[in-house]
């Protein structure tokens, strides 16, 4: 009997901590983006300070509800997580988040990963992306005379020497033209 009651409240905690949404707060004004991509459609701008209940995290971004019932995807940076008020963390919730995932949730790690092998390997070039940066080009002459109007000037500096480790023993010489870094 002893151990059915421990069961249930075992299985109460993991269910309450199991419900208990994270939640978070903008740190700035955001637009609520439909997709988590910067050119997607933007549902509606929310203001600092607003409260989120945090759905999904995909990258660089987490999907949210507000408040008012709207969904979307705003970028993970401008989210502070953790629910006002709680004073660090403490509660059934935080107790529910131990025994199922075996961490508070107090610790974050922001990160965005870089592309995979398949995406590097299926990697297109955009022409007119490219095209749109010759708009900045500006002739050798132009670039000399606006440096002179800032004073500056030219000055030599010299290449920095490496040993370039091979398997084949050539090229060690430090002062070889090889072996200078671009």
């Amino acid at each position: 009997m002893k151990q059915h009651w421990i069961s249930l409240a075992l299985a109460g905690l993991i269910a309450a901590g199991a419900s208990w949404a994270d939640s978070g707060t903008l740190i700035r004004a955001t637009p609520l983006k439909q997709k988590p991509l910067l050119d997607a459609a933007t549902v509606s701008e929310l203001p600092a300070n607003s409260r989120l209940n945090i759905v999904a995290r995909k990258g660089a971004w987490m999907q949210v509800k507000t408040a008012s019932g709207q969904s979307g995807w705003v970028k993970l940076l401008n989210v502070r997580t953790g629910s006002a008020g709680s004073g660090g963390g403490g509660g059934l919730g935080t107790l529910g988040k131990v025994i199922t995932t075996g961490s508070s949730g107090t610790t974050v790690t922001t990160g965005v990963k870089g592309l995979s092998a398949e995406q590097i390997e299926n990697a297109k070039p955009n022409f007119a992306e490219l095209d749109k940066l010759k708009q900045y080009q500006v002739s050798s002459g132009s670039a000399t005379s606006s440096a002179r109007q800032a004073g500056l000037g030219a000055q030599s500096v010299p290449y920095v020497a490496y040993t370039r480790g091979s398997a084949s023993g050539s090229n060690t010489d430090a002062t070889s033209p090889m072996n200078r870094r671009p």
